[in-house]
């Protein structure tokens, strides 16, 4: 099965993130599975991928007997692998969508331009790659220090909450329901 340039770009985007691409066809005791490629990892994690493509196949349920199949080998072979599809190209219907959503995750992809390729790849299979760190220049030093500055330019009375939570938020709580009794005998007020 020859690769379009979607699954190229999806490989691409993969591989780079620990995945290895497993030489066709997929083998799993005994049984044979074709898909445009297969990935693996990445690291310790034993993930297996299956990329499937929409427009160089005629009918999307061979698609999915194909995934349903990999699912049951996986599970008569006791493999304890968590397994992905992600589909490129032509979106299929939800009904097939659903049906290999009952063995494992699935990932249609978009339309993609060539100029947008990478930013909607980093999106779409962002639960496939490791979350990035927060670098310490990003930090907020003093939370409520932060609070006290964002709340600066409302009412002094809601400004005043901040210092109150090193009190503990009983203390926060009972300002808040004093300012919410004043507002509400106001309104009281002003309506009788």
């Amino acid at each position: 099965m020859s690769m379009s340039a979607p699954v190229v770009k999806v490989i691409e985007f993969l591989v780079p993130h620990g995945y290895q691409v497993l030489p066709p066809p997929l083998l799993i005791s005994g049984m044979q599975f074709r898909f445009p490629a297969v990935l693996f990892g990445p690291a310790k994690s034993s993930d297996l991928i299956l990329i499937a493509d929409t427009a160089e196949i005629e009918n999307n349920g061979e698609i999915v007997r194909q995934v349903l199949g990999v699912a049951r080998a996986l599970d008569v072979a006791r493999a304890r692998n968590p397994l992905t599809t992600i589909i490129v190209g032509p979106r299929p219907s939800q009904a097939e969508i659903a049906d290999m959503m009952s063995v494992c995750r699935v990932l249609p992809l978009g339309a993609m331009s060539v100029e947008e390729t990478d930013g909607l790849l980093a999106n779409w299979l962002a639960i496939l790659t490791p979350l990035g760190l927060v670098t310490s220049d990003n930090l907020v030093v003093d939370p409520l220090t932060e609070l006290q500055t964002e709340l600066a330019g409302l009412r002094d009375d809601i400004a005043a909450l901040a210092p109150l939570a090193n009190e503990g938020s009983g203390a926060v709580k009972s300002a808040i329901n004093a300012i919410m009794t004043a507002e509400l005998e106001q309104a009281w007020e002003d309506e009788a």
